[in-house]
C-alpha cells in the first residue's frame, strides 16, 4: 500500500486554508480495506486527522471523522466511537453546518452506532432530522443517503416496537433504492431488515420467505462487483439467513466473502 504522505499532495482552499490531500487518503484506506487491514486504515485516518487539525482544515476534519466513526464501529471500539460522534458534531458547529445535507449524514453514522450500541432511542433522535434534512433536497427520489437514513430508522424503530412506523420507513427505502439498479446492496440488505421486521411483527413466515429469497437473488446478481462491500454485504445477510434457517444461503455467502477476501472456508 502507497502510505499517505503529509509532504505532497495537499492544496489550498477558496479561504487560503491549506487542505489535506483527500484522494490520496481515501485510496490509501481502501486499499487497506481491501485486505482487512484496519489497524493501517485507522492510523491512516488518524494521521489525515491530525494533519488536517494543524492546517485548521475544518472540511477535512469532518470527512475524516465521518470515516474514522465507521471504521471504529466495524471494530466495536464504541468508547471512541463515541468520542469521535462528538467531535464530529462540534466540527459541524463550527462550520454552521448543522442543516447541511454532510450533516445528515454525520447524524446517519452516530445513529448507526447508537444502534449497535442499543441505544434506540438516542438513535431515533439523530435520524429523524437527517431524513428532514435530505429530504429537502432536490434529488430525493435518488438519495441512497436517505435510504440509509430510513433503513436506520426502520431499525431503532423496529427495536422500540413500532413495527408499523418502520415498515413504513423500509417502504420508503425500498422506493429509493429501486430507482436505481446500482443500489443492489442496499435494497438486498433492506429486504433482509423487512423479514427481521416481519417476524417479530405478523409472523408472516411467507412473507419472511419471501424477502429472505429477493435478497439472495439481488445478492447474485451478475451486474455486482465481488468487492470488499459485497463481501461485508455477504457476511451481514449470512448472519440473517442463519438465523431464519437458511443454510444454504448462508453457507455461499460467506463462501463468497471469504474468496474476495483471499480466505479459506
Amino acid at each position: 500500500m502507497g502510505e499517505y504522505s503529509t509532504s505532497t499532495g495537499s492544496s489550498a482552499g477558496e479561504s487560503g486554508v491549506k487542505r489535506i490531500p483527500m484522494n490520496s487518503v481515501w485510496t490509501a484506506v481502501e486499499n487497506c480495506m481491501a485486505k482487512k487491514d484496519y489497524a493501517t486504515a485507522k492510523a491512516v485516518l488518524a494521521e489525515a486527522g491530525r494533519e488536517a487539525a494543524s492546517y485548521g482544515d475544518l472540511s477535512g476534519q469532518l470527512q475524516v471523522l465521518h470515516e474514522r466513526i465507521a471504521l471504529t464501529r466495524r471494530l466495536g471500539e464504541f468508547k471512541e466511537c463515541d468520542h469521535l460522534c462528538n467531535n464530529a458534531q462540534e466540527v459541524l458547529t463550527q462550520l454552521n453546518m448543522q442543516s447541511t445535507p454532510a450533516a445528515a449524514k454525520i447524524y446517519i453514522n452516530i445513529a448507526d452506532t447508537l444502534i449497535l450500541e442499543e441505544r434506540y432511542r438516542d438513535a431515533i433522535r439523530f435520524l429523524e432530522p437527517a431524513c428532514v434534512i435530505l429530504r429537502a433536497g432536490e434529488d430525493t427520489v435518488k438519495s441512497p443517503a436517505l435510504a440509509g437514513a430510513y433503513n436506520s430508522l426502520g431499525l431503532a424503530l423496529t427495536a422500540v416496537g413500532e413495527y408499523e412506523k418502520a415498515s413504513g420507513m423500509y417502504d420508503e427505502a425500498l422506493s429509493i433504492l429501486l430507482a436505481n439498479p446500482a443500489n443492489i446492496l442496499d435494497t438486498a440488505t433492506t429486504h433482509v431488515n423487512v423479514a427481521h421486521l416481519t417476524s417479530v411483527w405478523t409472523n408472516d413466515e411467507e412473507e419472511v420467505n419471501k424477502n429472505l429469497i429477493t435478497a439472495y437473488k439481488l445478492l447474485d446478481s451478475k451486474d455486482l462487483a465481488h468487492d470488499y462491500r459485497y463481501a461485508d454485504t455477504c457476511l451481514s445477510c449470512a448472519e440473517s439467513f442463519e438465523y431464519f434457517g437458511f443454510f444454504l444461503y448462508k453457507n455461499e455467502l460467506r463462501k463468497r466473502a471469504a474468496a474476495v477476501y483471499g480466505e479459506d472456508q
